[in-house]
C-alpha cells in the first residue's frame, strides 16, 4: 500500500508539472536564467543578471570585469533580447554563442562584442523559448524548445545543417533538458518522458523506438562507460545503454522530482531531488549507501573535493558532506545569493557558485567556509 501511496503522490501529468515549474518553482513566468561558471585560466565567464554577460579576471579578492553584454551604448546589442540563458555559454573557435530563453541566439567575438560582418551573428528563426541551453558538437550545435523542436545549426552562422530541418525536427513533448554529445551520435529527453538518439551528421533516429522513463525528463547527462543518467520528475532515475536504449538494472527511486546532474565518484552517483534530499546511490549494486537532509530543493550540480560533497540548495545554503557517511561537516547560508540552481563548478581545490541573483563565491573545503568574490567594474 505505501508504494502505491507514494507512486500517486510522484505522478504529475506533464500538463500540471509544466504549470507548476512556470510559475514559483523555477520563475519561467519571469525568467531569471540560471547557467553555471566557466573558466578559461584565470579568467571566469558568468551570468550575472539574466542576460547580463561577463568575462571576469579574477584575483585573490575578486574580480575585475573585462567586459560585459549586451552593451547599452551599442545600437547593435540592443536589437538583441535573449531575455535570459539557462545554459552555458559554447565557447566555439573564435565565437562565443549564447542561446537565450526567448528563442534568440547570438554568436559574439571572444572580445564580448556583437559585430555583424566581423563572425557574428544574431538568429531569432526558432519556435519556442530554449530552456536547457545548447550543446557544442564541433562545428554545430543543438538544442530544443519549449515547441517540441529539436534544432541542429552551424556555429557559423547560426543556421541549419545538411540532415536536419531549418525549422526544427518535430519529437513528442516539449524539451528542456540539455542535448547530449557522445561521439556523433546526439540524444534529447522530452517533457513526456522519452529519450531518443540521433546521427548527429544525418539525422537518423538510431534505436527502434525511444526509451521511455515514465516521467518527465528535465536533465539529462553522459557518466562515461557508455551510460546515460536520466532523472525524471516522477523521482525516477534511470541509468540507459547509449548503444541499445535499454535500461541497465532497475530505476532508482528519489521522495522527489530530481532535475539535476550527479557527481560521480567510484561508481556512486551523487545527486538531489525537489524533497531536500541528497543521495549516495551505489549504481552497480542499486543500493543507495547514503540519504543527507539538506531541508530545500536540490537543483545545482553538486561537485566533490577530497572526501567532500559540495552541495548548494534553493534557500541559498551551501552543504559540506562527508563522502563516505554522508554526514555533515558544516552548512553555510549566503546571504544575498537567491537561489542556488547553477551547477557548482570546482577550480584548484574550491568550489565555486553562482546564485541566481549574480553573486560569485568560492567554497573552500578545508575550512568548510564560504566567501564572496566580489566582481568589480561593472557598469
Amino acid at each position: 500500500m505505501g508504494n502505491v501511496v507514494l507512486r500517486a503522490r510522484l505522478f504529475i501529468p506533464v500538463i500540471l508539472a509544466a504549470a507548476l515549474l512556470s510559475s514559483a518553482c523555477v520563475g519561467f513566468s519571469e525568467p531569471r536564467g540560471w547557467a553555471e561558471p566557466v573558466f578559461d585560466g584565470n579568467t571566469v565567464y558568468v551570468f550575472l543578471d539574466r542576460d547580463e554577460f561577463a568575462a571576469v579576471t579574477l584575483d585573490e579578492f575578486g574580480g575585475q570585469a573585462l567586459w560585459v553584454f549586451p552593451d547599452g551604448d551599442l545600437e547593435s546589442e540592443k536589437e538583441i533580447d535573449l531575455e535570459a540563458v539557462y545554459g552555458s555559454p559554447l565557447f566555439a573557435g573564435e565565437r562565443i554563442i549564447l542561446a537565450g530563453f526567448s528563442g534568440e541566439m547570438v554568436a559574439l567575438g571572444l572580445e564580448g562584442r556583437y559585430i555583424a560582418g566581423r563572425g557574428s551573428w544574431h538568429r531569432s528563426d526558432v519556435e519556442g523559448a530554449i530552456v536547457g541551453g545548447a550543446t557544442l558538437a564541433g562545428d554545430r550545435f543543438a538544442f530544443g524548445t519549449t515547441e517540441q523542436r529539436l534544432y541542429v545549426r552551424s556555429v557559423v552562422d547560426g543556421a541549419g545543417v545538411p540532415g536536419w530541418p531549418a525549422d526544427g525536427l518535430a519529437l513528442d513533448g516539449e524539451i528542456w533538458s540539455q542535448p547530449v554529445v557522445v561521439g556523433n551520435v546526439l540524444y534529447v529527453g522530452t517533457m513526456t518522458g522519452k529519450l531518443y538518439a540521433f546521427d548527429l551528421v544525418t539525422g537518423q533516429e538510431l534505436w527502434d523506438r525511444p526509451f521511455d522513463a515514465d516521467g518527465a525528463i528535465a536533465d539529462l547527462s553522459y557518466i562515461g562507460n557508455g551510460v546515460l543518467f536520466v532523472p525524471t520528475l516522477r523521482g525516477e532515475v534511470w541509468l540507459v545503454d547509449v548503444e541499445s536504449g535499454s535500461a541497465r538494472g532497475r530505476a532508482f527511486q528519489a521522495e522527489g522530482w530530481v532535475w539535476t546532474r550527479p557527481a560521480i565518484r567510484d561508481g556512486v552517483a551523487y545527486f538531489g531531488d525537489f524533497d531536500g534530499l541528497v543521495y549516495a546511490w551505489d549504481m552497480a549494486s542499486g543500493r543507495t549507501k547514503w540519504t543527507y537532509e539538506a531541508g530545500n530543493k536540490v537543483k545545482a550540480q553538486g561537485v566533490i573535493i577530497g572526501e567532500t560533497l559540495i552541495v548548494g540548495d534553493e534557500g541559498g545554503t551551501v552543504h559540506f558532506v562527508d563522502v563516505a557517511t554522508g554526514i555533515r561537516r558544516n552548512a553555510v547560508k549566503l546571504d544575498g545569493a537567491g537561489k542556488i540552481r547553477a551547477g557548482l563548478v570546482e577550480k584548484e581545490g574550491f568550489a565555486w557558485i553562482l546564485g541566481t541573483e549574480g553573486r560569485l563565491y568560492r567554497a573552500d573545503p578545508e575550512t568548510l567556509q564560504v566567501f564572496e568574490r566580489e566582481v568589480r567594474g561593472l557598469p
